[in-house]
């Protein structure tokens, strides 16, 4: 008797704590469509702001940093909410494609902002300049993390994609 009472409450915990991390994924995948949304947009208008300075275009180029950057910071509170809860998840591949965007992120901000920077000391060549290029070097460490993410998606199809 005593045994099947240990044993019933042990497939109980099982399957509260499955229960729990099964609801823990389904809000982390209803979070990443979002995610990758913002960080799509984030990048669309990042590269329009910088057509934007090519094309001489100020205007343009400030309306774009601006909603690179707003998207972007959409991005940071969706990782925000998947950080509260996928700490409670099993799979370090998970854990670590969080880690790879919010480090892509961050590059990815730090680069709006130096091209945003960048914009608004136009007339001033020199710090223009210097704005751009460490918005260029921003941006290429965001790319690193950015293929570094793709390629953990690559090589675990069924974490990542959904037939």
């Amino acid at each position: 008797m005593k045994n099947k009472i240990i044993i019933i409450s042990v497939l109980v915990l099982v399957i509260a704590i499955s229960g729990c991390v099964n609801s823990d994924m389904e809000s982390v995948n209803q979070i990443i469509p979002k995610l990758n949304d913002n960080m799509k947009n984030g990048d669309l208008n990042f590269n329009l702001a910088v057509n934007g300075l090519n094309s001489y275009n100020t205007e343009i180029a400030k309306v774009k940093v601006h909603l690179a950057i707003e998207n972007f910071n959409n991005a940071k509170i969706n990782i925000g909410d998947i950080q509260r809860t996928y700490k409670n998840l099993n799979n370090t591949n998970y854990i670590t494609y969080i880690d790879l965007i919010s480090k892509e992120l961050e590059s990815k901000i730090n680069a709006s902002l130096d091209l945003q920077s960048a914009v608004q000391t136009s007339s001033n060549e020199l710090i223009f300049n210097r704005f751009v290029e460490s918005a260029n070097s921003y941006m290429e460490t965001g790319f690193y993390y950015q293929d570094r993410r793709n390629t953990l998606v690559q090589n675990n199809p069924n974490l990542f994609i959904k037939k």
